[in-house]
């Protein structure tokens, strides 16, 4: 599973890179087979003057169709990436479990005997 990262405003250095691709895979490696891309930009909000300022977001499309973004913020960008990635994966959880349901929903077939309002 790949993950193409982008920063705003410079450069990621290699350890940050591998921090969040494995961050990322470790949270969405049971959705594997159901993932087609995943991209995450971090970037520095508020520039060098400090506070919460670091925000992640990572958008993630499914197969067949559909995207599920979320993002986090935090003044220490790997906890950014920890919460982004949490996210995502509850999200991306849900979206198939929503679609596992709507596919499994047993159908009632009507055969126009049943009683109507007015019968009963």
């Amino acid at each position: 599973m790949h993950v193409d990262i982008r920063a705003r405003r410079g450069r990621l250095s290699r350890n940050l890179e591998e921090l969040l691709e494995r961050r990322v895979w470790f949270a969405l490696a049971k959705f594997g087979g159901r993932i087609r891309r995943i991209s995450a930009l971090l970037e520095d909000i508020n520039g060098p003057r400090g506070g919460e300022d670091q925000r992640c977001r990572i958008k993630v499309s499914l197969v067949p169709s559909g995207s599920i973004i979320a993002e986090a913020t935090s003044a220490d960008v790997a906890a950014a990436v920890g919460r982004a990635a949490e996210r995502v994966a509850r999200r991306v959880r849900d979206a198939l479990d929503r679609k596992r349901t709507m596919q499994t929903r047993p159908s009632v077939p009507t055969n126009g005997n049943e009683p109507v309002e007015e019968d009963l």
